[in-house]
């Protein structure tokens, strides 16, 4: 790809090799010429050899010619029936045929032979005639050199016979040199001044010394490159079986290893058996459902589950679902036939139809619903991965009935109008780095993309099987030996799909049949996605949540799994498929994501696809970093227009930025102009993190004596963008009044153990209520209902565990919004990690 580049780019911009550019350009264009698609690297760097030597040759002629037409003067008979002129045109010649049949043969063993005999004769042969008396050991010594470089360990006894040829032929040169004049080949004035025995010291013995000094060397590091490549490859296998958890195949291609020379480079041996050594003391801790094991087994634990009659018998068709992701990048390839190609291959689809198809599952919906639901994600998995073909027009128009993507929507104005900007505004290019960092897109070096095969099925499969649970019917029981299996006891049927899901996986993979089919590599990000991960996405893009909450159980599943970004991403792009096809379209083709185009916000779409890149982050930082990173983003990004956050207040004032939606500079305003007292309610309450770690920019107070719990208000978001505007100031000391009864309720707690805890407080009965609606309603109040719960209701507190909420006197204008405040233009003031003030201009 390097010497491509040199050839495609301006010679003032190639400088990628270190070397002159031209000499970049030279080697392209000769392995254009005589390269070949079945050439091993050896049989390249072999035909550079001859290619470069013979272009060397013909420059070297051409100049000598030149030169001698420039002193010699003009062309004419005389001068062409020069013998060294005559001997330099021959080696043209020479060159030629050997570059020709280089060329139609490739450099065969009787290329090379031809190579290599014709120039020797040719020495002679010039040394005799042409030029008489020319030193041409020197030239005889070139061509060894030539010959050990041509070398290959097939033809090695055929070479060195054929270079003792050569030797034999380079002593014949120089005995005709010492005794030429002698016996009257050489006229005296060809002859030198040197001796027989001077010829010959300095003529044979140094042809003999230079040959099998070049030889041993080369030899030498034919055998040590040899050893290396070997090291490399067992440690690119062995790696490989370890990526995919296969120790017993990684310890019988190391036992391979330990027959071969351990003493001639391959002293990787025994790093890497040790390695395995302790992978295989670590196994026991690693999930059982990453290895395969026998399905009868499992059949006896647990006969009592519906779908072992339904798939005992059944498989899945891989050469079909191989088939799919080959074609998956054609043009040609339409959905339809992406749809056929599905619903053939995967046997968990005929789950839908276990049992009457019109009983309700635990969704609510019924089976066929939920069928149309996994179909849709299906459609749009196919189009992320074919955005750059036909993916946008299908996700956001849909399919004609014969299966073409439409190229605009036939629907009302209003639909047509929602459709075209999901069409322009979604965020393909984010979509397309989520799908590079799941690792199921990929760049060739050329810059092509395409699919990673083993990650492409892996996310067919978890789209196969991620709802088979919603069906009541299949439900397990957790068996005995299984349990307390997250807190369902023995001989309990789980309830929580999902739940249900995760526990098939982890202790009866072999039970689904595409599931058991996977290599331990492709089954690992699917037990992650399928783990219990309590993340709850629009915390973050809103604002809502405090780190610990929002990423603790998030992380935790990381660390278990020992998960990687690929892994997070791979995640993310299974939630983004299964809610853009989470639309119902019954009998219609195919009408594109209705979900994104038609119930979904565009900004609220493009602030949770924004969130990708920084939880993924979560693999190698903490909760707290990833959130505080996540707010200065979105605070740079929406740019509310105040000129200055109090001291302490930067969390809150982001926090309620996200919160807000739509109104995020009057929301801040509000905030720093209410009384001192609220404002530090909301500024603490709010830069509390329920984690160990705390905001670089939160308060001195929370940072230099940390505290808990952290407090999560259920729906404050929701009650903020009911106020408005309008009402935004009102709203901010209602969610002052909640946070303090809250915290009368919930005390705060400066152990290790406090500081990392949480409450939720559920405001639902106020969240769609307008602020001076919620005062003329008083009293309310605050019920504790478990340890980590309360909830707000209207009447008096009378009970124990139940708080009064009070706030300010609300003060409620009478028509139109409340004016901003004038404040001369001052930048934004944040506190970095390290305590430094990041001033920020928009």
């Amino acid at each position: 790809s390097r010497q491509r580049r040199c050839f495609l780019m301006p010679a003032s911009m190639v400088q990628c090799s270190g070397q002159c550019w031209l000499a970049d350009l030279l080697l392209h264009w000769l392995h254009q010429v005589f390269g070949r698609s079945g050439d091993t690297k050896e049989d390249i760097r072999q035909k550079m050899c001859v290619a470069v030597v013979g272009v060397v040759e013909l420059v070297s002629v051409l100049v000598a010619l030149i030169y001698d037409a420039l002193i010699m003067g003009p062309v004419n008979a005389e001068w062409l029936q020069n013998h060294r002129r005559i001997g330099i045109c021959s080696s043209a010649v020479l060159v030629v045929a050997n570059l020709t049949c280089m060329y139609y043969t490739g450099l065969t063993l009787a290329v090379k032979i031809f190579v290599i005999l014709s120039w020797a004769v040719w020495i002679l042969a010039t040394s005799l005639w042409a030029m008489a008396g020319y030193p041409g050991w020197v030239l005889i010594i070139l061509i060894l050199d030539v010959s050990i470089l041509l070398q290959k360990p097939e033809h090695a006894y055929v070479m060195r016979r054929l270079d003792c040829v050569v030797l034999a032929l380079g002593a014949i040169h120089v005995t005709l040199l010492a005794y030429g004049e002698a016996i009257g080949i050489y006229a005296s004035s060809a002859s030198t001044q040197l001796s027989p025995a001077s010829y010959w010291l300095t003529g044979v013995l140094t042809l003999v010394v230079n040959y099998y000094s070049v030889q041993g060397y080369a030899n030498s590091a034919r055998k040590e490159a040899s050893a290396l490549q070997a090291s490399v490859f067992l440690a690119y296998k062995v790696a490989d079986k370890l990526a995919n958890y296969d120790l017993e195949a990684a310890e019988h291609l190391l036992q391979g290893g330990h027959s071969w020379s351990t003493g001639d480079g391959m002293e990787i041996v025994g790093p890497l058996s040790h390695l395995l050594r302790n992978l295989k003391a670590y196994r026991p801790f690693l999930p059982d459902a990453l290895f395969k094991a026998s399905a009868d087994d499992m059949l006896a634990q647990i006969q009592s589950l519906t779908f072992v009659e339904e798939l005992a018998h059944d498989t899945t068709d891989w050469d079909r679902v191989h088939k799919i992701v080959q074609r998956l990048r054609e043009t040609e390839y339409r959905l339809t036939e992406f749809q056929e190609d599905i619903e053939a291959s995967f046997c968990e689809l005929r789950l839908f139809r276990v049992h009457a198809l019109d009983q309700p599952w635990s969704s609510g919906r019924t089976a066929e619903d939920e069928l149309h639901r996994t179909m849709g994600a299906f459609y749009s998995l196919y189009c992320f991965l074919r955005m750059d073909l036909d993916g946008q027009d299908v996700l956001a128009y849909g399919i004609a009935p014969e299966g073409s993507p439409r190229k605009a929507a036939l629907s009302t104005d209003t639909e047509y109008r929602k459709r075209d900007a999901l069409r322009q505004n979604f965020r393909w290019e984010s979509t397309r780095e989520l799908l590079l960092h799941a690792e199921i897109l990929k760049v060739t070096s050329a810059g092509k993309v395409s699919l990673n095969h083993d990650r492409t099925v892996a996310l067919l499969v978890l789209t196969a099987i991620h709802d088979i649970m919603k069906n009541k019917a299949l439900l397990p029981t957790v068996q005995p030996q299984h349990a307390p299996y997250q807190g369902t006891k023995a001989n309990e049927v789980i309830q929580d799909h999902d739940f249900a899901l995760a526990y098939m996986l982890e202790h009866f993979p072999s039970l689904l049949p595409s599931f058991a089919g996977l290599e331990a590599a492709q089954r690992a990000p699917i037990l992650f996605t399928t783990s219990r991960m309590n993340f709850n996405n629009g915390w973050l893009v809103q604002g809502e949540a405090p780190p610990g909450l929002l990423f603790s159980s998030f992380k935790k599943c990381i660390v278990k799994g020992r998960a990687s970004e690929a892994d997070i991403s791979f995640y993310f792009v299974h939630w983004l498929t299964d809610l853009a096809g989470s639309e119902l379209y019954q009998q219609r083709p195919w009408p594109g994501s209705e979900k994104f185009a038609l119930k979904f916000p565009q900004h609220v779409l493009s602030a949770f696809i924004d969130s990708f890149s920084f939880v993924r982050q979560l693999a190698h930082q903490s909760e707290v970093d990833v959130m505080e990173d996540y707010l200065k983003d979105r605070w740079l990004a929406l740019g509310p227009p105040v000129s200055l956050v109090p001291e302490g207040c930067e969390v809150a004032s982001m926090r309620l930025a996200l919160m807000a939606q739509g109104f995020e500079a009057d929301a801040v305003a509000a905030f720093a102009e209410l009384p001192e007292q609220d404002r530090a309610c909301l500024a603490c309450e709010l830069a509390r993190t329920g984690h160990s770690q705390q905001f670089s920019c939160a308060p001195a107070e929370i940072r230099n004596e940390p505290a808990g719990p952290a407090l999560l208000i259920y729906y404050a978001p929701a009650l903020l963008q009911n106020a408005k505007s309008v009402g935004i100031r009102e709203a901010l000391l209602i969610l002052c009044g909640v946070l303090r009864a809250a915290r009368e309720i919930f005390p705060l707690d400066r152990s290790p153990l406090g500081v990392q805890s949480h409450a939720i407080i559920r405001i639902d009965a106020i969240k769609d209520i307008m602020p001076a609606e919620i005062q003329k309603m008083s009293p309310w109040y605050l019920r504790q209902t478990s340890s980590t719960d309360a909830v707000i209701e209207k009447g008096e507190a009378i009970g124990p565990g139940e708080i009064a909420v009070e706030w300010r006197s609300l003060t409620i204008p009478l028509s139109g919004p409340r004016a901003l405040p004038k404040r001369p233009p001052q930048p934004l003031v944040l506190r970095s990690q390290n305590g430094a003030r990041e001033q920020r201009n928009r």
